[in-house]
């Protein structure tokens, strides 16, 4: 298993995660293309002919269970002065409840961040950090996990703070906020790559909207979560009886017991059945799931399945069989769709397997959008291909030899058995495990292979998952001959933070007075309704992850709805634009659409002073009963209802002038309350027009801007807002 935030996962057969597509893509994407240039004979590898490899050396771990149940591992190793450890927990993040969908994500990263109950998370930080220590928390699907490494000689005070935050985490309140930050900006995110897309609606398609399995955060389940949720899921998790603890490296196996039994003798024991898992889903019915996603060159294409468990019989077969199939450069699939059509950058096959649980089949392609079904069409071919014929004795030889050289690294260092020998045990595994696979792997046909392949893979159950730009197919969708389900990616936006109860009559009035009031002070609703066009040129400061970067900028718009901004930063110009229909961005010489476009120019529109003071009578707002302080000042504040514009209050000071405004938007790190601050107001024509503005997003310094020039009604060219030509 790969390494995640410094921690050692034990080595499997393959070592990679449970049928991650995204980790086979990556595969894929490393390999060369092939020249097909002969080689020289002085430098032919097949003429070469390799010594013997040496014996692997047996190590095998002692194993204790202490009275509480908790089951420990050791292994000593002194050629480095340098302890290892990791505990392996039955525990998941399936458990979280629907309405609080990243729950034990959340519970494990603060588990760490927030310290325990007699050391503050920071403290933790700097003292790790002083002695070249590290310890982590985690929970996800198949397990939880503790681990740590440090100096043989700090190993009493690092198992000691180990045992801290396992057995006594504080869960406090700014460690659980910042966590949610992070989610907040991966779930910003969690659109802007086509791999991770892809797995999400590949995941959708196997196991349904509604499964634990295919559940993801979404804002409304991360603000949910409680430090009563993140305690009771720790508690739920870490029980001694479910834990195995792995420790390696530079240490005397009694004094590490005595050590370990000091930090978790008194941890008691929890024999309460934990919640049971969901069983997969049956297979269904062969159907086509599409995504569209239309700001990409190329498109994903996948045939998806439900796979099976490491201990099937099938397992070695089937391992052998996805390097034949897809997972070297002399794959099946990497020769038909990438060397001999030129289809795909990546392509390839997993086998299915995984050890806690069914994994998942894919065969796979990356595609420019015009070669889609024709790329499908081959991948689909060739994966009929192996549950009616046989490998070939050469292809077998290949992905057999493949396979059985990646083996030895399983055993490479002596720490990969010992932690692996914990992992199989929380796994229900045997520990000779590997040696049965390596046995089976030998034996390993033609014929075992397409048997396997006809149990494990269905070809008319198999669903065709793609996401891409439809409207560049090289075929209609429905041309696939199967029922087409359309799936959408949209990020549910955060829940609404709006006024309880229906606004009085009086406070409806006072809000539009209030407005109306602002509009006068700024020249008038007849003079903003003449502006027809507008441009300005900005100076602007952004304050990101504590760095500050000046830029300089303009912005042309004919109102309402054509756009044209130019950004000058230190890699060139980024300029956006909006043609009144559709959206585009360019930069570093590429250009590509913006399907976000027209929502973006709708809301921005809507929130502009030429909406709000050129028709301030059309607006329903709700006077709000408390006032605002912002930076030590006081402000009326008035709720606007909007379709666009989500919690949007407007903010007026004790002359009447619109000073500011709140509402939900978007910021580097995710969704967030953003305060809008106006100032330095001036004449630009018949209207009072503000030059600085301020803004913060959850109170932290955003962008400050200075509008330098401004020019009411400028001649713009209609051409200025469409999208350049390629």
């Amino acid at each position: 298993m790969n390494d995640r935030a410094g921690q050692t996962r034990p080595a499997s057969p393959r070592p990679r995660p449970a049928a991650s597509l995204a980790g086979a893509l990556a595969l894929t994407l490393a390999l060369p293309a092939w020249s097909g240039a002969a080689l020289d004979p002085r430098f032919d590898p097949s003429k070469l002919t390799p010594p013997p490899l040496h014996a692997i050396r047996e190590v095998k771990p002692q194993r204790k269970v202490m009275g509480n149940g908790l089951v420990l591992y050791l292994l000593a190793d002194h050629s480095l002065p340098v302890v290892r450890g990791e505990a392996y927990i039955r525990a998941s993040s399936l458990w979280d409840p629907p309405e609080k969908v990243g729950l034990a994500g959340l519970t494990g990263e603060v588990m760490r961040t927030g310290g325990s109950a007699a050391r503050s998370g920071d403290w933790i930080d700097d003292r790790l950090a002083a002695i070249g220590a590290s310890l982590e928390t985690y929970i996800g699907e198949d397990y939880a996990s503790a681990s740590f490494r440090c100096l043989s000689e700090n190993t009493a005070e690092v198992v000691g703070l180990l045992a801290e935050v396992v057995r006594r985490p504080a869960f406090p309140e700014d460690k659980i906020e910042l966590a949610k930050v992070g989610l907040r900006r991966q779930i910003a995110g969690r659109n802007d790559e086509l791999l991770s897309v892809f797995q999400h609606v590949a995941m959708l398609a196997i196991y349904g909207r509604e499964s634990p399995y295919a559940r993801i955060p979404e804002y409304a389940t991360v603000e949910a979560i409680t430090r009563a949720d993140c305690v009771k899921m720790h508690r739920q998790c870490f029980v001694p009886n479910r834990t195995i603890l792995v420790i390696y490296g530079d240490f005397e196996p009694e004094a590490i017991s005595r050590l370990v039994a000091s930090g978790f003798r008194d941890w008691k024991r929890d024999d309460a059945a934990p919640p049971a898992l969901p069983a997969p889903p049956a297979r269904g019915k062969a159907r086509v799931v599409f995504a569209p996603k239309e700001d990409v060159t190329q498109s994903a294409v996948v045939l998806a399945q439900l796979g099976f468990k490491a201990d099937s019989p099938d397992y070695a077969d089937m391992e052998v069989l996805e390097r034949a199939l897809g997972s070297s450069w002399q794959s099946r699939l990497f020769n038909k769709v990438r060397t001999q059509r030129g289809l795909a950058y990546a392509t390839g096959a997993t086998s299915g397997a995984a050890f806690m649980r069914p994994g998942r089949f894919y065969a796979y392609s990356l595609t420019r959008n015009d070669s889609v079904m024709a790329a499908l069409d081959l991948v689909r071919e060739e994966v009929v291909r192996v549950t009616r014929e046989p490998v070939t004795a050469q292809e077998l030889a290949t992905a057999r030899e493949g396979v059985q050289n990646s083996f030895v690294f399983n055993f490479e260092q002596p720490s990969a058995v010992a932690f692996r020998a914990g992992y199989y045990e929380l796994a229900g595994y045997p520990q000779d495990f590997l040696q049965r696979y390596q046995k089976a792997v030998e034996s390993v046909t033609p014929a075992s292979m397409l048997a396997a392949a006809q149990r494990q893979i269905e070809p008319g159950k198999l669903i065709t998952v793609i996401v891409g730009k439809e409207k560049e197919f090289d075929r209609p969708l429905e041309s696939i001959g199967l029922p087409v389900e359309r799936v959408d990616i949209g990020i549910p936006p955060p829940p609404s933070k709006a006024p309880a109860g229906a606004a009085t009559p009086e406070a409806l009035a006072r809000g539009k007075q209030w407005l109306q009031r602002a509009a006068e002070r700024a020249g008038g609703p007849a003079a903003w309704a003449a502006i027809k066009s507008w441009s300005e040129d900005v100076k602007v400061n952004l304050s990101m992850q504590g760095q500050s970067i000046s830029l300089e900028g303009s912005l042309s718009w004919m109102l309402p709805d054509r756009r044209f901004v130019v950004q000058k930063t230190p890699m060139g110009d980024v300029i956006q634009g909006f043609d009144g229909s559709a959206g585009w961005a360019k930069a570093m010489g590429r250009i590509q659409d913006d399907p976000t476009g027209a929502r973006k120019i709708k809301e921005e529109y809507e929130r502009s002073l030429f909406h709000l003071f050129a028709h301030p009578e059309a607006l329903e707002l709700q006077a709000l009963a408390e006032p605002r302080t912002i930076d030590g000042a006081s402000y009326s504040a008035a709720y606007v209802k909007s379709e666009s514009v989500r919690d949007w209050t407007l903010l007026f000071d004790a002359e009447g002038r619109l000073a500011g405004m709140e509402y939900a938007g978007e910021g580097p790190q995710g969704p967030g309350k953003q305060t809008k601050m106006l100032g330095d107001w001036r004449a630009v024509g018949a209207i009072q027009y503000p030059h600085s503005t301020r803004v913060t997003l959850d109170g932290k310094p955003l962008m400050e801007a200075t509008v330098t020039q401004a020019r009411a009604n400028p001649d713009l060219a209609a051409d200025l807002f469409k999208k350049p030509a390629e």
